[in-house]
């Protein structure tokens, strides 16, 4: 198994760190603040979409820190390269540790469109690393997930095209991939974290999966990747999914996200045993399987996907919470999560301070 990866309980900020300081959005706003509440909650690790597509120049040299960023059909204006130097200087003086990633979200310049090859992301993630070289500023990074659910759509946008011939597809993660398909992808499991970890040693570099693309990646070679992180959810299970209407989530409203979340709160509470046993049984499959491959397994984001917050039923997700922790630490696995929902930008979680501070001292207590 690779060194090198501390236990972490992360804070997971994604990309609402940068996008959420505006308006009636602005919970980020403050920073430093943030941190420190961070780590009055027993956190001593972040993990933030660190943007690399908009801090690296565009192919033509030219530097820009000035973008609107798309997300959930809205502009944000942002200065990405600004921000995530400030934000880590803030880091480094609270002795947090940082776990960046990327969804390369859209914005109006398509600049997610130009990171097509194995060389475009190890680019923009060169550039990006070298930005906080350049400031002193690396050492607090312990890890990259160089492109989050990487090769599936909606994230890995511009290598739809050059992976599987054809535009983003939703239902890419459902379709069977040809051998001419898996051979393109473990080109660029091979070559950007190698050429990565030449240049910048001391960083883990590797990705993180979710349902539909960990079944595809596990018949590849992933002899290149430091580290596996799993985003495990219930509704990962489609007999859960489909029991509790998880797969129209996405298209409902407040009130239909709200009822959605009491269906599934209730399920859980009705074969709590079996979804608990199938939990259980999936993470020491991937803990196994980490291991064996020579990865660290890690689990960054989870547990429940809610359709709405709105009178959302939040001791059901404290309590699947929990148990994941718990169980993942019967794993061994060093770098979890307390919850997807622990971040400041939900206060519902983000408030039960007494609860974090548990969980997270579980989960950065030393090994025994």
């Amino acid at each position: 198994m690779t060194d090198g990866l501390p236990k972490l309980a992360l804070a997971h900020f994604g990309g609402a760190w940068l996008l959420r300081r505006d308006g009636r959005e602005d919970e980020y706003r403050h920073p430093a603040r943030l941190l420190d509440e961070t780590l009055e909650r027993g956190f001593n690790a972040i993990a933030v979409d660190a943007f690399p597509h908009l801090v690296a120049p565009r192919p033509d040299g030219v530097v820009l820190d000035r973008f609107e960023v798309i997300r959930d059909h809205r502009e944000y204006l942002a200065q990405p390269r600004k921000a995530l130097l400030e934000l880590m200087r803030m880091a480094s003086e609270r002795n947090l540790k940082v776990w960046l990633t990327s969804r390369f979200l859209a914005d109006t310049q398509s600049r997610r469109s130009f990171v097509r090859r194995p060389r475009d992301f190890v680019d923009v993630w060169s550039h990006t690393l070298r930005v906080l070289q350049q400031h002193d500023l690396l050492h607090p990074v312990v890890a990259v997930d160089w492109c989050e659910h990487f090769p599936l759509p909606p994230v890995a946008h511009g290598v739809q095209r050059a992976l599987f011939r054809r535009q983003p597809n939703p239902l890419t993660p459902l379709l069977p991939w040809s051998p001419a398909v898996e051979r393109r992808v473990e080109q660029y499991l091979h070559e950007v974290p190698r050429a990565l970890k030449a240049v910048f040693p001391t960083v883990r570099f590797g990705l993180s999966v979710s349902g539909g693309s960990e079944r595809h990646l596990r018949k590849l070679d992933t002899s290149e990747l430091d580290f596996m992180d799993r985003h495990a959810f219930l509704d990962d299970d489609p007999r859960y999914a489909l029991l509790t209407g998880a797969p129209v989530k996405g298209f409902a409203g407040r009130v239909a996200g709200a009822l959605q979340g009491r269906v599934a709160s209730a399920a859980w509470r009705a074969r709590k045993r079996q979804w608990r046993r199938q939990q259980e049984d999936g993470l020491h499959e991937f803990s196994d399987f980490c291991r064996v491959r020579r990865m660290t397994p890690a689990l960054t984001r989870g547990y429940v996907r809610l359709g709405s917050e709105w009178q959302a039923d939040w001791d059901f997700v404290r309590e699947v919470s929990d148990f994941m922790v718990r169980a993942a630490l019967g794993q061994d696995i060093p770098v979890i999560t307390p919850a997807l929902y622990a971040r400041p930008h939900t206060p519902a979680l983000w408030d039960r301070r007494d609860w974090l501070r548990e969980l997270n001292g579980l989960i950065t207590a030393p090994a025994r």
